[in-house]
């Protein structure tokens, strides 16, 4: 059987191509592996020879593999414009290995999820990356974390977060510990968040080149005491530096080598009562630019943590919360401070400069019938002034109403609100509110039961400026409805919806239609066929209407006990209406411009 299946990998899902490209790789990941592998059985061997009493091994998980082609075909096509550009690359693989060990008192388990072909985002598709870029590729993942007892050690891809202002949550490769001696908490971790990618040039056969990244450096630790549901306070203390040497062409600006130390002080608890209690005050020492010039006036300095630059600042950020839970209600308030320079290790886009309050609630009303979900608060921006002299106000309030009328009628109600207001010369403006209605109603006879559920959803935006002055609105409609039809004594599962979009606003007048046909089969107990027919027409006044369909068929068959093969395929022809007319094509297209893409997924997945 096993050879059969290498030769359907072999011969049917890796060409022969990807097959010769990709075995060096393999060959190195399977030695990297073998290595781990015997690491821990050494490790077990030790512990069974030092053991009076034989320990069984035993070994859960899962393991499988992954393929995704992709097709694009354009009418016209070359040489004429790109109108529309490749979404994936054209052929996927992707591997994973989880399994368990549990052998003693270790548990041991194992995370190799991995792609030979697929860079992260710094890198361009079918440019080459060495193997230490693989390992350390956010988009891989090569983790075990051996536990014993209440120690833990972490190797390889791991996703940890001590907390929101510390380490955020980033993909790490690398090596730890964790340990819980009674109520102490100790965490100490080494590793690469970002591998290292050189920079390339756009080219003719890299259109938009490479933007490139320095290798990033990454250690955390948290010190601390605790008592799993009741509380925990401690210290977390991450750094992060770029590594200017790891690249041989480096990045071009913005993007510049940096470096960040951030220490905070995080508490929670929760008493018997009902009262839950939160607070962390946080530190970041951010560097810019590693290139800029030592400081001559250093900010404090944390040696041998880091050094300041002419580009490093230092600045303060505050979470913290209270909340008071009942048998059928709950209220709470949460005040968050991000100073202007503040940066946490992980969440690298995060907004700072702002502050906000917010009040939270949630009860249950008419004889536990109305379950009431809402918020209210502000977000103060620009409190350093940098972006004007003026702060900035947003208003946040949202409310969700869900009612059970009878058993067979409910509905589900919603009020978002989001206002934004920037005082002074530029008298920026802009309110955003939606109100969402969901009635849902079921019905049922001897040989079905039955779902129709509508959606309503009404969206306004109002922005307003002084220069130039006025008002611009967009507004829009959104209306679903579906229904779900389930036979007693039927294999067959159908499902039917329709929706209808309109967006209104001073330089758009779009209207999108789309009917949606589905339905599963049960073929027998191992086979599940699946499939799905949606035809779309959108058109934006005065073009004539582009055209759209979309079909999507597969299966899920359980070949043995333990062997799942999935299978699907995705068929999408787009036409364009006159918004794109061939007029508009060089040289001129008399017909009309479309696309055909195609996608097929296929995999195998086995559970032991």
């Amino acid at each position: 059987m096993w050879k059969s299946v290498k030769i359907f990998f072999r011969k049917v899902i890796l060409t022969p191509y990807l097959w010769e490209t990709s075995k060096k790789l393999i060959r190195k990941i399977m030695n990297y592996l073998t290595k781990i592998a015997l690491g821990v059985a050494i490790v077990l061997a030790l512990n069974a020879n030092a053991s009076e009493k034989k320990d069984s091994l035993t070994i859960k998980g899962d393991m499988g593999i992954w393929y995704e082609g992709y097709g694009l075909n354009k009418t016209p096509g070359s040489p004429n414009p790109n109108f529309y550009s490749a979404r994936r690359p054209w052929n996927l693989f992707r591997y994973s290995f989880n399994p368990i060990l549990f052998y003693g008192k270790w548990e041991i388990p194992f995370n190799f999820n991995f792609s030979p072909a697929l860079n992260n985002f710094t890198t361009a598709y079918g440019t080459k990356q060495n193997f230490w870029q693989f390992l350390t590729n956010p988009v891989n993942s090569f983790g075990l974390r051996p536990k014993i007892g209440t120690t833990e050690f972490l190797l390889g891809t791991q996703f940890l977060k001590y907390s929101d202002l510390s380490t955020g949550d980033l993909g790490i490769f690398g090596y730890g510990i964790n340990l819980s001696p009674g109520k102490f908490r100790i965490k100490l971790f080494k590793g690469v968040s970002q591998s290292p990618i050189n920079y390339m040039a756009p080219s003719s056969s890299l259109p938009n080149g490479v933007a490139g990244a320095y290798q990033r450096n990454q250690w955390m630790a948290q010190l601390g005491l605790g008592e799993e549901g009741k509380y925990f306070a401690g210290f977390n203390i991450v750094k992060s530096v770029d590594k200017i040497s790891s690249v041989n062409s480096p990045p071009l600006t913005p993007i510049e080598p940096q470096e960040n130390l951030v220490i905070s002080f995080l508490a929670n608890t929760t008493t018997t009562k009902g009262w839950k209690y939160n607070i962390e005050l946080a530190q970041s020492f951010f560097t810019r630019d590693l290139n800029a010039p030592l400081s001559l006036t250093p900010i404090e300095d944390f040696k041998p943590f880091i050094t300041s630059h002419t580009s490093t600042g230092k600045d303060n950020a505050l979470m913290m919360g209270i909340a008071k839970k009942g048998k059928d209600w709950e209220i709470g308030t949460k005040f968050n401070y991000f100073g202007a320079g503040y940066y946490t290790a992980g969440y690298q886009f995060m907004t700072n400069d702002r502050l906000e309050y917010l009040l939270n609630t949630r009860f249950n009303a008419w004889k536990k019938k109305m379950n009431v979900v809402g918020s209210m608060g502000e977000r103060v921006g620009n409190l350093s002034r940098v972006a004007g002299p003026s702060l900035t106000h947003q208003l946040i309030a949202n409310i969700n109403v869900f009612t059970q009328f009878t058993d067979h009628f409910t509905l589900n109600t919603s009020f978002n609100n989001y206002g934004f207001n920037s005082p002074g010369l530029s008298g920026y403006k802009s309110v955003s509110n939606e109100l969402s209605v969901n009635p849902s109603y079921t019905w049922n006879n001897t040989k079905m039961s039955n779902l129709l559920s509508g959606t309503y959803t009404w969206s306004k935006y109002d922005e307003t400026t002084i220069v130039p002055p006025g008002t611009t609105h967009n507004n829009t409609q959104t209306v679903l409805i579906l229904y779900v039809p389930t036979f007693f004594n039927s294999k067959i599962s159908p499902d039917f919806s329709v929706m209808w979009f309109k967006n209104s606003a001073p330089t758009i007048d779009l209207t999108l239609l789309t009917a949606t046909g589905g339905m599963s089969w049960k073929l027998n107990k191992k086979v599940k066929l699946k499939g799905q027919l949606q035809y779309s027409l959108s058109t934006t006044q005065p073009y004539t209407a582009n055209k759209n369909l979309l079909a999507t068929t597969g299966f899920d068959w359980e070949v043995f006990k333990k062997l799942t093969w999935q299978f699907s395929a995705t068929a999408n022809l787009y036409h364009y209406g006159s918004q794109l007319p061939g007029s508009s094509l060089t040289p001129v297209y008399p017909g009309s411009p479309g696309y055909f893409e195609s996608t097929v997924r296929t995999g195998l997945q086995y559970k032991f």
